[in-house]
Protein backbone atom coordinates (compact mmCIF):
# COMPACT_ATOMS: atom_id res chain seq x y z
CA UNK A 1 0.00 0.00 0.00
CA UNK A 2 3.19 2.25 0.22
CA UNK A 3 2.17 4.02 3.34
CA UNK A 4 4.84 5.51 5.68
CA UNK A 5 4.58 4.92 9.44
CA UNK A 6 6.96 8.19 10.05
CA UNK A 7 4.91 10.60 8.22
CA UNK A 8 2.33 13.26 9.75
CA UNK A 9 -0.49 11.54 10.93
CA UNK A 10 -3.07 13.49 8.98
CA UNK A 11 -0.86 12.60 5.60
CA UNK A 12 -2.45 10.51 2.88
CA UNK A 13 0.87 8.18 3.12
CA UNK A 14 0.06 7.58 6.69
CA UNK A 15 -3.61 6.47 5.66
CA UNK A 16 -2.05 3.99 3.61
CA UNK A 17 -0.34 3.06 6.17
CA UNK A 18 -3.30 2.19 8.59
CA UNK A 19 -4.74 0.93 5.36
CA UNK A 20 -2.09 -1.23 4.98
CA UNK A 21 -2.34 -2.47 8.38
CA UNK A 22 -6.28 -3.19 8.18
CA UNK A 23 -5.55 -5.55 5.49
CA UNK A 24 -2.46 -7.52 7.00
CA UNK A 25 -5.14 -8.13 10.14
CA UNK A 26 -7.75 -9.01 7.18
CA UNK A 27 -4.76 -11.60 5.99
CA UNK A 28 -4.63 -12.76 9.29
CA UNK A 29 -8.13 -13.69 10.09
CA UNK A 30 -8.38 -15.68 6.55
CA UNK A 31 -5.11 -17.47 7.49
CA UNK A 32 -7.34 -18.68 10.74
CA UNK A 33 -9.78 -19.73 8.69
CA UNK A 34 -8.11 -21.13 6.08
CA UNK A 35 -6.46 -23.59 8.38
CA UNK A 36 -9.44 -24.07 10.76
CA UNK A 37 -11.39 -25.24 7.40
CA UNK A 38 -8.46 -27.34 5.92
CA UNK A 39 -7.49 -28.88 9.06
CA UNK A 40 -10.85 -30.15 9.00
CA UNK A 41 -10.62 -31.27 5.63
CA UNK A 42 -7.33 -33.09 5.88
CA UNK A 43 -8.47 -35.01 8.85
CA UNK A 44 -12.00 -36.18 7.25
CA UNK A 45 -9.99 -37.33 4.37
CA UNK A 46 -7.53 -39.51 6.54
CA UNK A 47 -10.57 -40.70 8.68
CA UNK A 48 -13.10 -41.49 5.85
CA UNK A 49 -10.71 -42.46 2.48
CA UNK A 50 -8.32 -44.96 1.98
CA UNK A 51 -5.96 -41.47 0.76
CA UNK A 52 -2.16 -42.22 2.06
CA UNK A 53 -1.64 -39.52 4.26
CA UNK A 54 1.30 -38.33 2.02
CA UNK A 55 -1.09 -37.81 -0.93
CA UNK A 56 -2.59 -35.63 1.19
CA UNK A 57 0.28 -34.03 2.39
CA UNK A 58 1.95 -33.05 -0.83
CA UNK A 59 -0.57 -30.81 -2.13
CA UNK A 60 -0.62 -28.65 0.94
CA UNK A 61 3.61 -28.09 0.52
CA UNK A 62 3.17 -27.62 -3.28
CA UNK A 63 0.11 -25.03 -2.66
CA UNK A 64 2.15 -23.39 -0.40
CA UNK A 65 5.58 -22.89 -2.12
CA UNK A 66 3.95 -22.14 -5.80
CA UNK A 67 2.23 -19.12 -3.22
CA UNK A 68 5.20 -18.25 -1.44
CA UNK A 69 7.25 -17.94 -4.51
CA UNK A 70 4.42 -15.73 -6.23
CA UNK A 71 4.28 -13.50 -2.85
CA UNK A 72 7.83 -12.97 -3.87
CA UNK A 73 8.29 -12.45 -7.21
CA UNK A 74 4.92 -11.78 -8.72
CA UNK A 75 2.75 -9.53 -6.14
CA UNK A 76 4.48 -6.24 -6.26
CA UNK A 77 1.94 -3.80 -4.82
CA UNK A 78 -1.02 -5.55 -5.40
CA UNK A 79 -2.51 -5.65 -1.98
CA UNK A 80 -5.60 -7.89 -2.69
CA UNK A 81 -3.19 -10.69 -4.40
CA UNK A 82 -0.88 -9.86 -1.28
CA UNK A 83 -3.73 -11.16 1.18
CA UNK A 84 -4.41 -13.97 -0.97
CA UNK A 85 -1.05 -15.19 -1.61
CA UNK A 86 -0.70 -14.74 2.41
CA UNK A 87 -3.69 -16.77 2.91
CA UNK A 88 -3.15 -19.72 0.86
CA UNK A 89 0.54 -19.89 2.04
CA UNK A 90 -0.53 -21.50 5.23
CA UNK A 91 -1.56 -24.42 3.94
CA UNK A 92 2.18 -26.23 4.40
CA UNK A 93 1.92 -25.56 8.12
CA UNK A 94 -1.82 -26.94 8.01
CA UNK A 95 -0.63 -30.02 6.72
CA UNK A 96 2.46 -30.60 8.93
CA UNK A 97 -0.29 -30.63 11.49
CA UNK A 98 -3.45 -31.66 10.23
CA UNK A 99 -1.53 -34.89 8.74
CA UNK A 100 -0.45 -36.40 12.14
CA UNK A 101 -3.48 -35.53 13.64
CA UNK A 102 -5.15 -37.35 11.39
CA UNK A 103 -2.91 -40.29 11.35
CA UNK A 104 -3.47 -40.55 14.91
CA UNK A 105 -7.19 -40.76 14.28
CA UNK A 106 -7.67 -43.26 12.52
CA UNK A 107 -4.95 -45.83 14.43
CA UNK A 108 -7.55 -45.11 17.08
CA UNK A 109 -10.39 -45.90 14.55
CA UNK A 110 -8.91 -48.98 13.97
CA UNK A 111 -7.90 -50.06 17.14
CA UNK A 112 -11.13 -49.76 18.16
CA UNK A 113 -12.58 -51.60 15.87
CA UNK A 114 -10.56 -54.45 16.54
Amino acid sequence: FQGDENAPKDSHKYHLYEVGIDYFTYGGQGKAGLQLVSSLVIIWILLKTSIRPRLVYAPCIYIGAVFSILAAFVVGHNGTFAIACMIISVMPETGSFAVPFGLVATLNKRAEEE
